[in-house]
């Protein structure tokens, strides 16, 4: 570029010849779209398509709805309904909850997980059986 230049400097300065003058300002002009516009518009370009590729190499995702408070079966239900599976983590016996119901669950209403994943539940059992002998 500074060579172009110089060399349209030194050109213009003598004005002797016109042909050499306008074909060094034409590259010059090019030379400088090229770097000032072109290129960038490429390396965005590139960006773009990359992003994308990334974007749909990414599983699909869900949000895990909320299933404490219900019985088992019932949170199975809505579980698949929302494309995720269910994976009992425990009985535990909570008076506060119907034998049966699901008194918590893993991950967190509204975390988004990916399509599949299996939410852990813990179900209240019947009684409490007390510690052993």
């Amino acid at each position: 570029m500074r060579f172009l230049l110089g060399v349209l400097v030194g050109y213009t300065v003598r004005g002797k010849q016109k042909l050499p003058i306008k074909v060094l300002v034409t590259l010059l002009v090019v030379s400088v779209l090229l770097s000032a516009v072109v290129l960038p518009g490429i390396a965005l370009l590139a960006l773009h398509l990359d992003v994308q590729r990334e974007r749909r190499s990414r599983p699909a995702q869900t949000k895990v709805p909320l299933v404490k408070g219900l019985a088992y079966e019932d949170a199975e239900m809505k579980l698949h309904t929302a494309n995720l599976n269910i994976r009992l983590l425990a009985t535990h016996y909570d008076p506060a909850f119907q034998h049966g119901l699901v008194i918590d669950q893993s991950p967190a209403p509204g975390e988004e997980v990916a399509v599949g994943y299996s939410v852990g539940v813990t179900v209240n059992k019947k009684d409490y059986a007390g510690p052993g002998p």
